[in-house]
């Protein structure tokens, strides 16, 4: 009795379910995935497709059904399949041709044309299900959280998008407090023909073409490929990273390490970026021109790029206006960061945290509006400030009003604004450093802690909080459960991270068996992983973010972390 589902993989991807596992193969109903679908590039070679306005997406990556003013237009397969009802379709969101679910049709052609209301499409499967969750997580394209965004292979689609507004808000309209899409229409007219998209022909331009088939970003000649503007990005996105994560004790720092670790994470979220692809064409080019706008200096005869200082007071750095972090592909696509933002990247859970150490400055107002419209990206929404946002507002202010010493340029006078905020700096002190007067400035300051953790589901991204006090301290320890040597870590939970991805990411890390071990009795909740790895958990735990100051590494004697011997054949060097 009962049912079961099967899952077709192919070279480790999931390609096809199979609801009746029970079936014969050749009465079996194989239902495409979204791997499958993105793999072929173009949902209609597989399936009949449905279009929907792109607002209507994030509902229907919530998991409800598409209502028919959500529909934007059908078009059959490539085979010639047209849209049949209780058929299985591709929903494609309009100007994205990445299909976003796959599901049922249930009503006619005639009966959305005639604008009926009621279940368009009953989706079987989704963007941000569990299924996408089990197999990687992966976004094509345009896919930014929950929305999707048209994508530049697409121009066509964004030319219309300026008179689609009205008639994608009508379709999305009603969607609050219920869960299904457009399921009240406001009486407005799509004016959209239910037919297929027009396909490029022999006679379509090349642009036209590749726009219509959804090629990749370098087949294609439309503007957002060129030459020009991925140059564009790079220098856009060198501009990001130089402004919220390059450090100048980080320098000096190699090219390559440069554009792996700082500036493909730093990209906007759904983009591609390949120095290849610029006019550049090699990444010591686009250094040196970097190094030739004034922006980076470079290392002298050196045969590969090495950066050893950024420019801080160059004026497009200086006004450059970062997008939020949550808009990178570091933390809105945590499976590919580092990688050209496709559909393809590691599998591995997200389990990543940032943890800053802040100071909310809701007391330093009268000194934030000072700063002026210049230093808008100082003020902060959570009204907190990291402490190299304090340097930047101090060093921004003091040159402003011209506070430097008349003898000692790196020394400052605080004004009367500055020293009301000095109450725990000594009396006698009347002149600091940047760094001193920002500090001094802080010390008076309530301390707290921003915690940056991934957000499960087709929303993605990263989930902010600000929380009173220092990071709270970790505890690593060894200890036994029924007989077995067991590693205990607590104090996680406290970050308000997803323990259960932690545990697969840190089984995945260790080798070894790893589970979140529920709180009863006298029992703390935790992860638990099996054997003595109090040494290795204590790594792992900082490199996934925990600040190391607040990792306790509490082995009891006789069951640490055994090191590994070394053979007695091998000469130290």
């Amino acid at each position: 009795g009962g049912s079961s589902t099967q899952f077709v993989f192919v070279d480790s991807d999931c390609v096809l379910i199979q609801p009746d596992a029970r079936a014969k193969f050749e009465e079996a109903e194989f239902i495409p995935t979204l791997q499958a679908l993105w793999k072929v590039k173009e949902a209609d070679l597989l399936l009949p497709v449905v279009v929907i306005a792109r607002p209507v997406a994030p509902n229907i990556h919530r998991g409800a059904a598409l209502m028919a003013p959500g529909v934007v237009a059908l078009a059959p397969s490539r085979a010639g399949q047209p849209p049949t009802v209780n058929k299985l379709v591709a929903i494609i969101a309009h100007g994205n041709p990445s299909a976003c679910a796959v599901g049922y049709l249930k009503m006619s052609i005639a009966d959305l044309k005639a604008r009926q209301k009621g279940e368009a499409v009953s989706v079987v499967h989704h963007f941000g299900d569990c299924l996408w969750e089990a197999t990687g997580k992966t976004r094509p394209e345009g896919f930014v959280g929950e929305k999707i965004e048209a994508t530049q292979a697409d121009a066509e689609a964004d030319d219309d998008d300026d008179e689609d507004d009205e008639e994608e808000k009508a379709a999305a309209s009603g969607e609050e407090g219920k869960n299904e899409v457009g399921d009240e229409d406001k009486g407005k007219d799509t004016g959209k023909d239910f037919c297929p998209p027009p396909r490029a022909t022999d006679s379509t331009s090349k642009n036209e073409a590749a726009s219509d088939a959804g090629s990749e970003a370098e087949d294609t000649a439309d503007e957002g490929t060129t030459p020009e503007a991925m140059s564009l990005a790079l220098w856009e996105t060198f501009l990001q990273a130089a402004k919220t994560r390059l450090k100048d004790k980080d320098l000096p720092m190699t090219g390559n390490l440069l554009y792996a670790q700082h500036l493909r994470p730093c990209r906007r979220a759904g983009t591609h970026l390949d120095v290849k692809a610029s006019s550049h064409k090699k990444l010591a080019t686009f250094m040196q021109h970097c190094e030739a706008e004034g922006l980076i200096a470079l290392k002298k005869n050196s045969a590969d790029p090495i950066v050893t200082k950024i420019c801080r007071d160059h004026p497009e750095l200086r006004d450059f206006k970062p997008w939020p972090k949550a808009a990178t592909a570091e933390f809105a696509e945590p499976t590919d960061a580092a990688g050209g933002g496709g559909a393809s990247g590691s599998r591995a859970p997200a389990a990543r945290i940032e943890v800053e150490l802040v100071w909310n400055v809701a007391r330093l107002k009268a000194f934030i509006e000072a700063l002026g419209s210049a230093n808008s990206h100082l003020v902060k929404e959570d009204q907190c400030w990291t402490r190299q946002d304090c340097i930047e507002a101090v060093r921004s202010y003091v040159s402003t009003k011209d506070l430097w010493q008349k003898q000692n340029k790196k020394r400052v006078d605080p004004d009367d604004l500055l020293r009301g905020f000095l109450s725990k700096a000594p009396a006698d002190q009347t002149a600091f450093s940047v760094d001193g007067l920002a500090d001094a400035i802080l010390a008076g300051l309530p301390v707290c802690h921003r915690v940056a953790i991934p957000r499960s589901g087709a929303a993605g991204g990263i989930r902010r909080t600000v929380r009173t006090g220092k990071p709270p301290s970790v505890q690593v320890r060894t200890d036994t459960r029924r007989g077995h040597s067991v590693t205990l870590i607590h104090g996680l939970e406290a970050y308000g991270v997803d323990m259960e991805a932690f545990a697969a990411h840190l089984q995945k890390a260790l080798a070894t068996s790893a589970a979140v071990e529920e709180a009863s009795g006298s029992t703390q909740a935790g992860l638990m992983v099996q054997g003595f790895w109090n040494d290795a958990c204590a790594d792992w735990l900082t490199k996934i973010g925990i600040p190391s100051e607040c990792v306790q590494n509490q082995a009891k004697k006789g069951q640490n972390q055994k090191k590994a011997k070394q053979a007695s054949n091998i000469v130290k060097s």
